[in-house]
């Protein structure tokens, strides 16, 4: 009987060893990954919690473990080899898999919940805070929401954000991005401008006047505008530069210029009368609003309740 006790100690103690072996292996495979996705050890602790020394210790676990260097390191750079590479490709479709399994195992017996941390511009908020917020709460009070409201481009991975609403489709590939809604832009301006001013008949007359600029993007000061299917660019000036589109408004109600503005941030004020629309048939260059998150097998439940309920509410 001693024996065989013994001998099933045995077998168990083998199999944890194994185990705890094939999870230490996991655990270091998702330390390289980050290493790699961060490029560096430091960031890549930042970003998960560890030391630089723990994740240093994982990466050449890992390396001597397989007999390969997967990285070169010098004190001022970090570089990966080509059967880094090849690994790095290999262990990201392999992590991801895991983790829709689980999540997916998860999903059968959780509704949506956790934290779920968003991104979104100012003058976003400003208009849609409360279907943001309160009305997502109530359908989904198990998830807690942290809102970071700013008009940078942040690094969705390094932030660990889960979704990001931008005003332009994003040009990066490790991003799905779903298009919620129009935004159209307006050229607006406040009644007490125009009776000083005069009111522009046509694009070019916006060279004879003062125009706020918006320098989060791109254009700034060439305003595009179409007419009768024809293309318009205008180069426009004024005293006024400002990194904030509800900046611009505020400014266009103070009776400062000409702005040129998502209709999501004027609305009020046009429905007001403190701002007028401009140029009535030609139209401003187009934009959209999306809700950005990483492209991933598994998209966890919290993030697809946030962008389906968006997509509803400013559909409607």
């Amino acid at each position: 009987m001693s024996r065989l006790v013994t001998e099933d100690n045995i077998a168990l103690r083998r199999h944890i060893v194994h185990n705890m072996k094939t999870m230490n292996r996991l655990v270091s495979m998702e330390a390289f990954v980050r290493v790699v996705d961060a490029g560096g050890f430091s960031a890549a602790g930042r970003t998960w919690g560890r030391s630089k020394a723990v994740v240093s210790k994982y990466v050449s676990q890992l390396e001597e473990h397989l007999g390969v260097a997967l990285l070169r390191r010098t004190t001022r750079s970090l570089s990966v080899t080509d059967a880094g590479r090849a690994y790095h490709r290999r262990c990201t479709e392999l992590l991801s898999e895991l983790e829709a399994i689980e999540a997916s195992v998860r999903d059968d017996v959780q509704t949506p919940r956790g934290n779920l941390r968003i991104t979104a511009p100012p003058g976003f908020a400003d208009r849609y805070l409360n279907i943001m917020t309160t009305q997502f709460n109530a359908r989904f009070p198990q998830i807690t929401i942290d809102l970071d409201l700013t008009h940078e481009m942040v690094d969705m991975v390094e932030r660990e954000v889960d979704v990001a609403i931008r005003i332009t489709n994003p040009r990066d590939s490790s991003l799905v991005a779903r298009k919620l809604a129009p935004a159209p832009r307006v050229l607006v301006a406040a009644p007490a401008y125009l009776a000083a001013h005069g009111t522009p008949k046509r694009s070019r007359d916006l060279v004879n006047h003062d125009c706020i600029v918006d320098t989060n993007f791109r254009e700034q000061q060439r305003w595009k505008f179409t007419f009768r299917g024809k293309s318009e660019t205008v180069a426009v000036s004024g005293a006024f530069r400002v990194n904030s589109p509800t900046a611009v408004r505020d400014l266009a109600i103070a009776g400062h210029g000409v702005a040129l503005i998502p209709e999501f941030v004027v609305a009020d004020a046009l429905e007001a009368g403190t701002l007028r629309p401009l140029l009535p048939g030609r139209l401003a260059q187009s934009w959209s609003i999306y809700a950005v998150h990483l492209r991933r097998r598994y998209v966890p439940a919290r993030v697809r309740a946030f962008v389906d309920h968006m997509a509803k509410c400013l559909a409607g």
